[in-house]
């Protein structure tokens, strides 16, 4: 797919009409705005440099809208059209779609609606460059073009380094970055990456915002003039200000208070914010970062976030897969983390039987990478020879609710998607959910383990080594 920016292309042949969108798109916060008054224009301007988004008219003298979404259908199908009409007929709507139209609406046009559909359109226009990240490897099976930047991310995974091929697309963009992800699977890591990619010569300025009021949320970032409360003897510049120039990262944006989002949303949008006790507004030069575990849209629903900042965010969306989700970086972590811990105790270099292994493989890890590291910090500690002590890492899996041997009476994460009312496994999943229970049951012994199951110990070997 073509290099693509953050441009946003108005195309009428109403020079009022024209005006009124950009307006509004400014007012939005969208910054990068280009003009067409007919469709020859608007096709050349596509033709030639890259566009986030098309606002077309579809009635204008010459090439008509029609026309112009029927082309651009054809030969740059990647650029999400909203097309805007004076006719409601249902018609010209389902023809718009039939052609490629992203979204169809009707003069005049209702400003937060124009808004939320542009970003909509943009999103889903990264999420379809992410996705062919994901399933089409690319050519150059190296990674990402800046490895180095990655150093500190320790993965095999096609998906992870899918989205480092992701983060670099799109780390020169202005507009804000949303990551999600579970706990513990390193989303400041990937904030971080973000920042080092962009080139940008400011700071990286980390800062977790969940627990702060909304009066703490405002002093951190954005500071204080002097006599402002009790106390403030002097001006005091906030994170923002750190940050110019940089990147401003927010850290479990989730649970921030409603009253402290609206003031992160007017940063968003006017680049504007008011230190405490200021009648006059800062601007910003920062780019923001944000990351969560929380469901952002189930929070919207309940009141708890709200929807044009959700917009706002996700301009670029980053989901890092879960650990589980990767099974081919656990060994690859664990023995990482292994050595590492055995370096600072001055131990020798842990060796991790098949046993250790099996064990690994077969638990969910409900605290991701972080989890994944304490689990060897602990073993390592326990380490009298050179092996990994089992013993250790048995006692931690049966001591986590999540893990294949759960205590007796607690539901597994197996047992609750093997449910007949969940959805349906699949017949590797439950061969990896078997092999997993019988080798629990006989304390990890591939021979019991093998009677266990009806089959053969080689069987049950080979078995193992085929598994991810």
């Amino acid at each position: 797919m073509d290099e693509k920016s953050n441009a946003i292309l108005i195309v009428d042949d109403d020079p009022v009409a024209r005006e009124l969108i950009e307006v509004n798109l400014r007012g939005l916060g969208f910054g990068a705005i280009l003009t067409a008054e007919n469709g020859t224009e608007a096709l050349a301007i596509v033709r030639e440099r890259p566009v986030a988004a098309v606002v077309l008219d579809l009635f204008m003298p010459g090439i008509s809208g029609f026309e112009v979404l029927e082309q651009m259908n054809e030969e740059l199908p990647w650029i999400p059209v909203i097309v805007v009409t004076v006719s409601d007929s249902v018609d010209a709507a389902v023809q718009c779609m039939r052609h490629g139209a992203f979204d169809f609406m009707t003069k005049p046009l209702d400003r937060n609606r124009l808004g939320s559909a542009v970003n909509h359109a943009i999103r889903v226009r990264d999420l379809e460059g992410r996705v062919e990240l994901l399933h089409d490897p690319p050519e150059d099976t190296d990674g990402p073009a800046h490895p180095e930047v990655f150093a500190g991310i320790i993965t095999v995974s096609p998906r992870m380094k899918a989205t480092f091929q992701y983060v670099e697309a799109i780390a020169a963009s202005p507009h804000a970055v949303l990551v999600t992800g579970e706990s513990g699977t390193g989303k400041e890591l990937i904030a971080r990456a973000v920042h080092d990619v962009s080139g940008r010569e400011g700071a990286f300025v980390p800062i977790n915002v969940a627990g702060l009021d909304d009066v703490m949320f405002t002093d951190t970032l954005f500071g204080h003039r002097r006599g402002a409360f009790t106390g403030a003897d002097q001006n005091r510049g906030g994170l923002v200000e750190r940050a110019q120039g940089g990147t401003l990262f927010l850290d479990e944006i989730g649970d921030m208070e409603i009253s402290s989002q609206i003031k992160l949303l007017r940063l968003l949008q006017d680049g504007e914010y008011y230190p405490l006790g200021s009648d006059e507004p800062s601007h910003a030069r920062v780019r923001i970062v944000a990351a969560t575990n929380a469901d952002l849209v189930e929070k919207q629903r309940l009141g708890q976030f709200r929807k044009d900042l959700y917009y706002r965010l996700i301009s670029h969306l980053i989901t890092i897969p879960a650990l589980r989700e990767r099974p081919e970086d656990i060994p690859v972590l664990a023995g990482f983390f292994a050595e590492q811990t055995s370096q600072s105790l001055g131990k020798p270099t842990p060796k991790m039987s098949a046993a250790v292994e099996d064990m690994l493989r077969h638990y969910a890890f409900p605290g991701n990478v972080r989890e994944l590291q304490s689990m060897m910090a602990d073993a390592v500690s326990r380490m009298r020879g050179d092996a990994l002590p089992v013993t250790a890492l048995r006692e931690y899996l049966d001591r986590a609710p999540d893990s294949v041997g759960a205590p007796s009476g607690t539901p597994s994460d197996h047992e609750e998607r093997f449910a007949w009312n969940g959805p349906f496994p699949s017949l590797d999943e439950v061969e990896n959910y078997l092999i997993g229970e019988a080798l629990r049951r006989s304390d990890y012994n591939q021979t019991a383990a093998a009677r266990l199951l009806g089959i053969s110990q080689s069987t049950l070997s080979r078995r193992l080594s085929t598994k991810p």
